[in-house]
């Protein structure tokens, strides 16, 4: 049951990087975000999936150990 809340939050962070990218793509030629803004946002939320990945990959290291 563990693993489908994992799958579930994962699934959560990629629906945001997909809304990310949506605003990112919908936004490149105005002046709304300055492009460090825009690069700074796609780091962290790149770190954050990263992060995520991590954790779900160490907790199921965890289960069948």
């Amino acid at each position: 049951m563990n693993l489908d809340t994992e799958l579930l939050n994962w699934f959560g962070n990629f629906i945001n990087f997909l809304i990310f990218a949506y605003i990112a793509i919908n936004v490149v030629n105005t002046s709304c975000f300055s492009p460090f803004q825009m690069i700074l946002s796609l780091i962290g939320l790149i770190a954050s999936i990263f992060i995520q990945i991590i954790s779900m990959i160490i907790k199921q290291n965890l289960v069948k150990k």
